[in-house]
């Protein structure tokens, strides 16, 4: 392969382009000596980073030994080739080069373009005037809630602002809207922190309110003097059908009078798709039945009503676009004052929102020698990675441009020329919302507005690595075939002859296409999810596990959804929604009682501790309600917890000693260890009152959430955002019927006279259908909108059926017009396209099969349930035990069995099958709660108890158990039995005891069966377990 420095990969999904950078980067880097210091790979996740940095250090590991050339990794051969060098010179090289990485690791650079733009940041600090140790906000929402609710309490205070706002909200009224118009101040402000609309506010960056006034009062009397003169030309249209002794009902249905009554009147309500409005020129404007002289009249003034019907059209179009451009002036109006705000909030707290770096970045090195920021910098790059150009956002690309072509176009002290590899697929760009653009990378492939003097070449990674044969075969037709619903020549091509991907060595596959219908007996969303599980059980009854499965969703909404539908039926899931701090029922404890603490009047939240205290859901209404006004001494009496010491405490102290009066954390548990992280980082932050840590709380809790654990039998549920990048062996993409055009309160920028609008060269409105009618310029600027959401709509679908290796399930539903058509705007009439054209389709049939799964026998796809555990360390509780042997630590025999057979009681507890007896000494062995001497006799005892021939059955796997869970009876007592068996209706008691038998434990368990007897269980078995030296049981 010839070398060219400026290398553009064309990669579609699967089709490795992983290998590909890894190859690349490593054929620089083992060139010679501290090589992999001048390279710089920027991509576009941390999960990225993560594996692309892996692949280096495990070939450069691999190859370091290589031995036998004839085993030696297909890459060290070619490598071999492309360096010209033998196996035993590559295999020196690349342990130094291992080792060299491992001993300078932070030259070793790999980053996320966020990263790196955060280094030139800090580089600049200084000259941009930015505190030196700026907080990075991920959460723009944040500071912009803020900073609105700090110019509204503005409000009163400054005379301009004030009429502004008043205003608004009057107008607001006036059209029967909400007059609260915080919310819409918040989503204009939002254009601040977007790339695509920071050229068009850097035009009006330097308008006061006095200007957005004058605009206003333009556009104002301009719609006035508008509405008098279609009233008055309709008027005069009317006149003369009147003089030239014409009747309302000589026209065709009275449409064409009627409509200029309309505008006559000032009712501009007129739906101009209508079909007499759409054939006004052609078609004739009489009934047939017509006398001919009104024939001959109407026939004579037909062109100067043409006329009329013209000049109405374009000013109610203009009508149009003028109201839509006077509804967004005020909020343009006080955009400069919000973002004033912004930049206060900003500098009281010494932050900085990420959406500003490539701004902020472009700003200061725009007009830079490239040597001078390196010199900055105080590195050289000379190699340059790109991966996922397609959604490197054109700022961000212009501010590498600089430093890429510094090494481009400039030679080194050996007299070479750095390089610069591209990769991307436009196919795969879905981020144009965060600034990602499909046509740069397009314009870049194609040798269009390539930005420097050295040409590209450009490389098509043909083959599919990831999918079966039958995924493959199926998206490469399906996508072609759907190219031809896009109206963009140039989006067109992509998909026709971008879209031919070569076939691997894995053959088989499955792709099935399944319809519902939609249906009066039962709600659509509940047939998509009832379909999904269908296709869960058919997979596992392949063999296949959990883990091996992904559904993809487009939304929140639809993941929130199915995971509570597949909760219900039993099924594992792991999905954003569950992952989330709030799912957990301990973490919203916590938060509970601190709003407690901060209110005890709260009905709402005392009802939630009770509710969450209360385990038995029989008695769970008697002790709420008995409870409900004596929280506050519940607390102190049963849980020795005084909600005065809570608001004494920090947050944090206040939450260590709620985990640890509670026991909210006795084994692993994720949730509360993150919750806690959380707590630390806004006392760090915000201070530590309970009031700041509970409105940071409830501003971001819908997005704090741990991260997903990888090797866990369960199924995923995840937005196709989200799992781009990613591959599973069985994906299922229900709901999947969406509109193509879907608009999200978009906005564009149209071009205005300047001279007629205050100086205005641009104003702002919501894109709209009625936007093409504008003017060409604004159709021009329309269709370009709609062609882009075209692309995008199709890049969503081809990621989410490009995820799959062996199956692909998709689940839409048969959305037809009233005349059985199909939709081409929906994803589904897409699919029903494809395979009428296929010749397959049939009316009555719901599901269509390419392909089978076959019967899994592979062990490396079966994943385990076991999640290592890990304790949560109170800050009170040492990090080091002191163990003692009981006889150190007791004085008789006596003491030390009683201290031996408690300790066993306490591990019993942890166990509910014999699967969870090895978790449980790893539990105590982490902690420190048991010496390595005792391991095993200890071990051996806990399984006398689970391994007894009378007692074994009570463990085994699969069986329901409760654990030391309270029983709440009628009048409120509690009682907690050691351990609970169910089996439907029948419940078996468990108590361990230590010592001899004594009849006050037989009551014990007589007390225990009336309360569940009560709650309607039969009480099968009651045993009590002595815990001795040897164990023994009697039954009662």
């Amino acid at each position: 392969m010839q070398h060219s420095p400026f290398s553009i990969f064309n990669a579609s999904a699967g089709s490795g382009k992983t290998h590909t950078l890894t190859k690349a980067y490593l054929k620089i880097a083992l060139s010679g000596v501290g090589n992999f210091k001048k390279i710089l790979a920027i991509t576009f996740t941390n999960k990225a980073v993560n594996e692309m940095k892996h692949r280096i250090l495990d070939s450069l590991n691999q190859f370091s030994e290589v031995i036998d050339i004839e085993k030696a990794p297909p890459l060290f051969l070619d490598l071999m080739d492309e360096l010209h060098i033998e196996a035993p010179a590559l295999r020196e090289r690349s342990k130094l080069t291992l080792k060299e990485i491992l001993h300078n690791y932070a030259f070793f650079d790999i980053s996320t373009i966020d990263t790196f733009t955060h280094r030139l940041i800090r580089t600049f600090a200084k000259d941009l005037k930015l505190p030196q140790n700026f907080e990075v906000v991920l959460d723009t929402d944040l500071i912009l809630d803020e900073a609105v609710a700090r110019l509204l309490y503005k409000a009163g205070t400054n005379r301009k602002l004030t009429k502004v706002l008043l205003d608004f909200a009057l107008e607001k009224i006036d059209e029967d809207k909400s007059w609260d118009i915080g919310f819409d101040l918040f989503n204009i402000g939002k254009l601040l922190f977007n790339e695509t609309h920071a050229e068009h506010l850097e035009k009006i960056r330097d308008k006061g309110i006095d200007d957005f006034l004058g605009l206003k009062k333009v556009l104002r009397k301009r719609m006035l003097s508008l509405k008098d003169s279609l009233a008055q030309t309709a008027t005069q249209t009317l006149q003369l059908i009147s003089e030239e002794g014409l009747e309302t009902t000589d026209f065709t249905r009275s449409s064409f009078p009627n409509f200029l009554i309309k505008f006559s009147k000032g009712d501009l309500r007129i739906d101009f798709s209508t079909g007499w409005i759409q054939n006004f020129e052609s078609a004739n404007l009489y009934n047939k039945s017509a006398p001919n002289e009104v024939k001959a009249t109407l026939d004579r003034l037909h062109p100067e009503f043409f006329l009329v019907f013209k000049a109405l059209k374009s000013g109610f179009y203009e009508m149009a676009f003028l109201k839509n451009a006077y509804g967004n002036i005020v909020p343009l109006t006080v955009l400069n004052a919000i973002q004033q705000e912004v930049k206060a909030v900003q500098l009281e707290n010494d932050q900085l929102s990420i959406s500003e770096f490539n701004t902020l970045i472009s700003k200061e090195i725009r007009n830079q020698p490239a040597p001078f920021i390196y010199e900055r910098l105080g590195e050289k790059y000379r190699h340059y990675f790109v991966d996922e150009f397609q959604d490197t956002s054109a700022l961000q690309w212009k501010n590498l441009v600089p430093l890429i072509g510094n090494a481009l176009e400039s030679e080194d002290m050996q007299g070479k020329r750095g390089s610069l590899f591209l990769v991307g697929d436009a196919k795969q760009a879905i981020y144009r919302w965060r600034g990602g653009r499909a046509e740069q990378f397009l314009n870049l492939a194609n040798a269009v507005d390539n930005p420097f003097i050295v040409p590209p070449k450009t490389e098509l990674l043909p083959v599919n690595y990831r999918s079966h044969e039958e995924v493959i075969k199926f998206n490469n037709a399906f996508f072609t075939a759907t190219s031809a619903f896009l109206n963009s020549e140039l989006y067109k091509d992509l998909f026709l002859e971008g879209n031919k991907q070569g076939y691997n060595t894995k053959k088989g596959g499955i792709v099935q296409l399944d319809f519902i219908t939609k249906n009066e007996e039962i709600d659509t969303d509940r047939a998509y999810c009832k379909a999904v599980l269908k296709t869960i059980r058919e997979v596992v009854d392949r063999k296949y596990g959990y883990g091996s499965i992904c559904i993809l969703v487009r939304g929140k909404k639809d993941g929130v959804l199915l995971a509570d539908f597949l909760a219900h039926q039993e099924i594992p899931t792991i999905s954003s929604e569950s992952l989330l701090l709030r799912s957990s029922d301990k973490v919203r404890f916590l938060t509970h009682l601190m709003e407690y603490g901060n209110d005890d009047k709260n009905l709402e939240v005392a009802y939630e501790l009770l509710s969450y205290l209360s385990s038995d859901k029989k008695y769970r209404h008697a002790y709420i309600t008995s409870n409900l006004w004596e929280v506050t001494t519940l607390l102190k009496t049963e849980f020795d917890f005084d909600l005065g010491v809570l608001k004494r405490l920090s947050v944090y102290d206040g939450m260590e000693l709620a985990i640890k009066q509670f026991d909210l954390a006795p084994l692993s548990d994720a949730y509360i260890t993150y919750f806690m992280d959380v707590v630390h980082q806004v006392e760090q932050k915000e201070g530590t009152g309970i009031q700041a840590f509970l409105s940071y709380w409830n501003k971001k809790k819908d997005r704090l959430s741990i991260s997903a654990p990888e090797n866990i039998d369960a199924v995923r549920i995840m937005t196709i955002h989200k799992a781009k990048g990613l591959e599973f062996p069985i994906v299922i993409f229900p709901f999947a019927n969406e509109n193509m055009y879907k608009r999200m309160d978009k906005k564009l920028w149209i071009p205005l006279n300047a001279d007629i609008y205050s100086g205005f060269e641009e104003i702002l409105v919501n894109e709209k259908k009625e936007v093409e009618n504008y003017s060409d310029v604004a159709a021009a600027l329309y269709y370009d909108e709609e062609h882009k959401m075209e692309l995008d709509a199709l890049n969503v679908l081809y990621v989410a059926l490009t995820r799959a290796e062996k199956a692909l399930y998709i689940i839409s539903e048969k959305d037809l017009s009233q005349n059985g058509a199909h939709k081409p705007d929906l994803y589904s009439g897409l699919f029903i396209d494809y395979l009428k054209n296929k010749g397959i389709w049939e009316d009555d049939r719901t599901s269509y099969c390419f392909g089978a799964l076959d019967v899994n026998i592979s062990e490396s796809e079966s994943l385990s349930n076991e999640i290592i555990s890990f304790g949560y360390t109170h800050k009170n509780r040492p990090g080091f035990r002191i163990l003692t042997t009981s006889g150190m630590l007791w004085d008789t025999d006596r003491e030390a069995a009683i201290s031996k057979g408690n300790f066993l009681h306490h591990i019993l507890g942890m166990i509910e099958t014999e699967d969870d007896v090895e978790k449980a000494f790893k539990y105590l062995i982490q902690n420190g709660d048991i010496a390595h001497d005792e391991i095993e006799s200890a071990k051996n005892s806990v399984r006398q108890v689970v391994n007894h021939p009378d007692l074994g059955v009570y463990f085994r796997s699969g069986v329901k158990v409760r654990n030391e869970k309270d029983i709440i009876t009628e009048n409120g007592r509690l009682m907690r039995p050691d351990r609970i068996n169910f089996k439907g209706n029948m419940v078996s008691l468990i108590d361990y005891k230590t010592g001899k038998s004594n009849p006050k434990y037989k009551e014990q368990l007589y007390t225990y069966t009336d309360a569940l007897e009560s709650m309607g269980y039969t009480v099968e078995n009651r045993m009590i377990v002595y815990i001795n030296d040897e164990v023994t049981f009697e039954k009662v």
